[in-house]
């Protein structure tokens, strides 16, 4: 029983499922990777219990129907170390695989593939297609703004947020806010509201290509999602819990309006991190009649001050906030100018793109510090 590949191939599937296998394991057989083989078909599993990633790949030959489990991070250095071009030939023998390229013998030991926990068998109640660049966009537009070990596990990952044919992706940590959204998706009389967990997001923004208008197919349900995607299959547990209500972050009653360079305001705002408080990492910006002063000090003394032009509707204001939050939604927008929207030096500005082109469409809210 045996599979032969080429190392290239074999290579890119490892990297690809690598990052679902954990460092620490609760079971031995979870630092392994499952392998399938069937006639003229080859398929590798990784899981953490709560996320799967299904990688198949056409093997130059195949000899008998066969699984089994081998460790996942030693196959993927020994495909490391071997020359690109070279052909890779997996053998099941007895409790080993042997693995075999060029005059290179590997001897592998083996876990029982039917302790390999699967994701598989899940129920879902709804499915829709959209192209893969689109689904990686509305993630990427707002995964900066996860949580990370909050306490309150449910910000530790993304909402997703279907409704009358608009997508939203939603994420929080209680000092920010980032909503991205899809208008005329084709999901028209669907709806559903799930948590995406975190690590979950992070493969999803690892595995989708941007630019890549191939379609995928989100399978939703109670407690699962799936994103398949030709090649790959990951299946996601959900967070469950009740999302917050995002809309009560978004200020209302807007008094003052920016609108900015989005490169020459980043440009200004890591300038004045360079000096911030590196615990705080605390701005003040002071905005009048088209221009922004943008100031900062830390304890040895330092400080910095910079003013850039900008087009300001508003009373003279100064407010304080995180730079790293800042410059976290500057640098994901991608239109040439920003607009912030202000209330008052108490509740957040609302970040937003001028001129968005296509469907999508974004916003942000960073709640303002006193230091």
């Amino acid at each position: 029983m045996q599979v032969t590949i080429q190392r290239a191939a074999l290579f890119k599937v490892l990297q690809m499922i690598s990052g679902i296998v954990e460092r620490k394991q609760t079971m031995p057989v979870l630092a392994n990777v499952l392998i399938k083989v069937s006639p003229g078909a080859l398929s590798l599993t990784a899981t953490d219990t709560g996320l799967e990633l299904i990688a198949t790949l056409v093997p130059t030959a195949t000899e008998g129907d066969w699984m089994t489990t081998v460790s996942a991070r030693k196959l993927l250095d020994i495909c490391r170390a071997l020359p690109e071009a070279a052909e890779v030939k997996l053998t099941l023998e007895g409790n080993n695989v042997v693995l075999r390229s060029g005059r290179s013998r590997f001897l592998l030991a083996t876990l029982p593939a039917t302790d390999f926990p699967a994701l598989e068998k899940v129920s879902f109640d709804m499915a829709f297609s959209l192209p893969q660049a689109a689904l990686r966009q509305l993630l990427d537009s707002v995964h900066f703004a996860m949580g990370q070990q909050d306490i309150r596990h449910y910000l530790n990952g993304t909402l997703v947020d279907i409704a009358q044919g608009t997508i939203k992706c939603v994420a929080t940590d209680g000092h920010r806010l980032a909503l991205s959204q899809l208008e005329g998706a084709a999901v028209d009389g669907l709806g559903s509201r799930v948590i995406l967990p975190r690590k979950s997001v992070l493969e999803l923004l690892r595995l989708l290509e941007a630019g890549n208008e191939t379609s995928v197919t989100l399978h939703l349900g109670k407690d699962h999602m799936r994103v398949e995607a030709g090649e790959w299959t990951l299946t996601s547990g959900l967070v469950s819990a009740q999302y917050p209500d995002y809309q009560r972050l978004i200020p209302r009653k807007i008094e003052h309006f920016a609108t900015a360079d989005r490169e020459i305001l980043r440009l200004g705002l890591l300038r004045a991190a360079i000096l911030c408080n590196e615990k705080f990492r605390g701005v003040t910006l002071q905005m009048a009649a088209d221009s922004l002063r943008i100031m900062a000090n830390n304890p040895e003394q330092e400080e910095v001050e910079d003013i850039i032009a900008l087009e300001y509707q508003g009373n003279d204001l100064e407010i304080g906030f995180n730079v790293a939050y800042l410059l976290d939604v500057v640098s994901t927008l991608s239109t040439e100018r920003v607009r912030w929207s202000f209330s008052d030096p108490d509740e957040g500005v609302l970040i937003e793109p001028v001129d968005a082109s296509g469907g999508h469409s974004s916003f942000y809210v960073v709640m303002p510090v006193r230091y």
